[in-house]
């Protein structure tokens, strides 16, 4: 299931870095048409808002599993010099939150997916720039799927490592990099 997670998660990643370079060129045209021409062109910040939420959602497993996730562990590094198992304990509990805020977060986004798919609703102005807003909806939830499977497997990686007295390396895969 790892792998699978690993690769699902390289691939959003992707997804989300070719968003990101579309947003570059998109803005770039926009900018040499409005100096060149005088014409900005349609939806612009339509499109980078879009893309701005969806390659958060794409990108977050990703930036979990790296170990990139912005952590204050003042108090861990203080904890872990006590009791390795009770750092080890809390950073299970955190990670067990992190499950429980994405999993709500996708709970609480169906629902609107559900609504957008039977209104058919978009996003900006008609005749101008349009775009479904569901694809947007399925990018959150995919992406908090991943994410809250990740926090999943990183909690149960820390409890095992409380219970061996072991302390996880915080900067990569926790799974594969135990430390003494």
């Amino acid at each position: 299931m790892d792998r699978t997670l690993k690769a699902v998660s390289a691939a959003m990643n992707a997804l989300g870095s070719v968003l990101i370079l579309f947003i570059m060129a998109v803005m770039t045209i926009d900018i040499g048409g409005r100096a060149l021409f005088g014409r900005p062109l349609n939806g612009v910040p339509e499109m980078v808002t879009i893309a701005i939420t969806v390659i958060v959602f794409l990108q977050f497993a990703s930036t979990l599993r790296a170990g990139r996730m912005i952590m204050v562990d003042g108090f861990l590094d203080w904890l872990g010099a006590r009791s390795v198992a009770a750092e080890q304990g809390l950073l299970a509990v955190y990670h067990l939150a992190g499950a429980l805020a994405f999993a709500a977060t996708g709970w609480a986004t169906w629902p609107l997916l559900q609504r957008v798919l039977a209104s058919g609703d978009i996003y900006g102005n008609v005749g101008v720039f349009t775009f479904p807003k569901w694809p947007v909806r399925v990018a959150i939830i995919a992406g908090c799927a991943l994410v809250t499977l990740e926090y999943l497997l990183r909690a149960l990686a820390h409890l095992r490592a409380a219970g061996r007295g072991q302390r996880l390396f915080a900067g990569g895969d926790p799974r594969d990099r135990i430390l003494s």
